[in-house]
């Protein structure tokens, strides 16, 4: 089943500079929202019907003037930095009360300017461009950035619950930690420090043009679309639209390494997803970067069907031979369909390389639950675990028997949860999620709190799987329920083959 990609919603977002110059504000997400919870952003948000009420001064592009707005009470709201001239006759005190008149809706923007006789000038923000959410992403945004200056006398801090550790960091300090992959940083964040970073700062404070018009430009050259993630330098996720199950439209493909790289889950059949893909592949190779594998973690529909066709591509192109490679089990299952050269085992490690050729290990992980031959991969030094089908971002995982076995599919989860080192996991489906372990076990304490449900509604009178489904996924609508269904007969094969529950129990 196709489902339709997210709409993206306008925004607006500050890159602002500290009084110096030599340091730009970011900050992370609550690790406990939803959407990028954990990961590293500007301040920014969600464009409002009231940003259009508020007067801009010296805008020549009449449709930047609402996303100055946007940006300017964004800032505001996050951050307590009062982006208006005006604001430096007034008090800390009186910052704090009007940012609490704004955030308890007593006055929109708009009002709190007018009251207090601030004005918001256009030439205090560069247009840099604007961004777009990829569209795998179930919530997406189309969102101009703005350089900006912070005023003089006002010190960012975590002025909502959304955001935290809100600092001034050095663009080249940023991205060290990015390098290391002690943090996640946002796409658009992270080509922002690397071009701040490359430009230098303090020359921005003497001519705004200088790092914003490059930056400007990069946003303009790829037309504001983000195609694949870097979430840290040894990693490149390459979400493709597929065949999947829904809340997903994409799956992730992931390139590992880059001086000696693999490919994991070339899925996409579609040929201008291909097409994609296979640019930023032979932008490798032409770099002379090697590819050992192209691997397919799994047999199902949304994980296969390109990885032939990137076979070909690089024999035909580039007269290379790439071994493509799986469990067994999946080679098994997809016999006939696709020939797989090599066999990948539990345990087993490929030796890659960065791009400065810094060689890494990644290391199989066999996790059968979801899929027999379901493989995993953990780089263990920077605690990164691509976790395949097993654990998704953005909701929970089917398990359909007769394949699908939940007893395996738990002690997968557990192995996953307690590997050592465990910072973030990405799986096929969604973003990167910031705090692996937490999330690998709400997964296990889902399953077992689902366990509890279905013995409840066997207890009081349900006797086919239907009636169990119609019980415990009652808030779920009747077009799912046959994938519900075979979750509860992952449950149920599981509660027999422990003993707790008997055939007899139930239809």
């Amino acid at each position: 089943m196709k489902q339709k990609t997210a709409t993206p919603k306008d925004a607006a977002a500050v890159i602002l500079l500290n009084e110096a110059g030599d340091r730009v504000l970011w900050a992370q997400r609550n690790p406990q929202i939803a959407f990028l919870g954990g990961w590293h952003a500007f301040p920014g948000g969600k464009l409002e019907i009231s940003d259009a009420l508020v007067s801009i001064e010296n805008c020549q592009d009449k449709e930047l003037e609402k996303f100055i707005a946007c940006a300017a009470r964004e800032a505001f709201e996050e951050t307590g930095v009062l982006l208006a001239r005006g604001g430096e006759r007034l008090t800390r005190g009186q910052r704090a009360s009007l940012h609490d008149d704004l955030i308890s809706n007593r006055m929109t923007f708009a009002e709190i300017l007018e009251h207090w006789n601030l004005r918001i000038d256009a030439t205090d923000f560069a247009y840099t461009g604007f961004w777009t959410t990829p569209q795998f992403s179930p919530v997406r945004f189309k969102t101009r950035f703005f350089l900006a200056a912070c005023p003089p006398k006002q010190t960012p801090y975590a002025a909502i619950s959304e955001l935290e550790n809100v600092e001034f960091i050095r663009p080249t300090d940023a991205l060290e930690k990015w390098k290391k992959s002690e943090v996640l940083i946002s796409p658009p964040v992270l080509l922002s420090l690397k071009t701040l970073a490359e430009d230098g700062l303090k020359s921005e404070v003497q001519n705004p043009k200088s790092v914003s018009e490059n930056l400007l430009e990069n946003s303009q050259k790829a037309d504001g679309e983000i195609r694949h993630i870097e979430l840290n330098p040894r990693v490149v996720c390459f979400p493709l639209k597929t065949d999947t199950l829904p809340p997903a439209t994409h799956t992730n493909c992931f390139i590992v390494g880059r001086k000696r790289f693999v490919v994991i889950d070339a899925a996409s059949e579609d040929e201008s997803e291909q097409a994609a893909l296979h640019r930023l592949i032979d932008s490798f190779v032409e770099n002379n970067d090697e590819c050992l594998a192209v691997i397919t973690t799994h047999q199902h529909r949304d994980h296969t069907g390109g990885e032939t066709i990137l076979q070909t591509h690089l024999r035909e192109r580039f007269n290379l031979k790439i071994p493509l490679a799986a469990h067994r089990q999946t080679a098994n299952a997809l016999a006939g369909k696709v020939d797989f050269q090599t066999f990948i085992e539990d345990g087993e490690a490929f030796d890659l390389a960065d791009e400065d050729g810094k060689p890494f290990r990644l290391k199989t992980l066999h996790t059968p639950g979801h899929a027999a031959g379901l493989l995993a991969f953990y780089d263990a030094e920077f605690g990164f675990l691509l976790s395949g089908d097993n654990v998704v971002s953005s909701s929970s995982v089917v398990i359909a028997p007769p394949e699908g076995n939940l007893k395996n599919y738990l002690s997968s989860l557990e192995r996953l949860r307690d590997l050592p080192n465990l910072r973030f996991l990405c799986g096929s489906h969604g973003a990167a999620v910031f705090d692996a372990e937490s999330k690998i076990e709400s997964y296990i304490a889902h399953r077992f709190e689902r366990e509890k449900q279905i013995l409840e509604a066997i207890e009081s009178g349900a006797k086919t799987t239907r009636e169990i489904v119609e019980r415990v996924y009652a808030d779920v609508s009747p077009a799912l329920y046959k994938l519900a269904g075979k979750s509860v007969e992952a449950h149920l094969n599981k509660l027999i083959e422990e003993g707790n529950l008997s055939r007899e129990r139930y239809e």
